[in-house]
């Protein structure tokens, strides 16, 4: 098998043991099988025959190896930032459905909350967009410091769970390259838009409502 082949196979099963593991994300599934362990768990994910010939062409082949890594930290890579650029994008809808859903809020007090998210998720979108254009991905406190604002205004008040919770999360984006953390910005770039529109629904909806009260 060539380098390739054996490691789109790992990231293959890696990947499914990764969406059907209950006890953590796959995110964080992801980040227990990245590519400076792969000597350790590489074996659990070939079958018997499939090892044989990993074990014969490194020996025939000093390289083969290092090949194998590099083809492997390429994958891994990828998933990564496509996985973690879900979750965050996820997160930044949560925020949105915090204010929406919330039934202890008046249609007043949403709409102020909404209108400060959007004002938070604009500047947000602009760093992104910023960022993707210079090809310099924002650093993870940068990140994490645009998550806190964005819960500030959804929330209203200062929630500890939530800020712990997105800090272990933009811990993982720490982790990836510069070309992957553009991914995820990229994905980002997309699910603020996304936001953006539901947001401007929502207000004309509300303002319906306020101007038939």
């Amino acid at each position: 098998m060539e380098p390739g082949e054996v490691a789109e196979i790992v990231i293959g099963r890696v990947l499914n043991f990764c969406r059907n593991n209950r006890d953590d994300t796959v995110v964080e599934c992801l980040s227990d099988h990245s590519p400076d362990q792969l000597d350790i768990f590489i074996d659990a994910y070939l079958n018997g025959k499939e090892a044989e010939e990993l074990d014969k062409a490194i020996e025939n082949l000093d390289e083969y190896w290092d090949e194998v890594k590099k083809e492997y930290e390429k994958l891994w890579g990828k998933e990564m930032s496509l996985q973690l650029g879900q979750l965050l994008s996820d997160e930044m809808k949560a925020l949105y459905e915090n204010i929406v859903q919330n039934d202890e809020l008046g249609d007043a007090c949403k709409a102020r909350r909404l209108k400060a998210y959007a004002e938070v998720l604009d500047k947000f979108g602009d760093a992104v967009l910023r960022a993707l254009k210079e090809k310099k991905p924002l650093t993870e406190v940068d990140l994490l410091d645009w998550y806190d604002k964005m819960g500030d205004a959804s929330f209203g008040l200062k929630n500890y769970n939530y800020y712990e919770m997105i800090g272990y999360y933009t811990g993982f984006y720490d982790g990836l390259s510069d070309a992957d953390k553009l991914e995820v910005l990229s994905i980002l770039l997309d699910e603020i838009s996304n936001v953006l529109d539901d947001i401007d629904n929502k207000l004309s909806e509300l303002e319906a409502l306020t101007n038939e009260s």
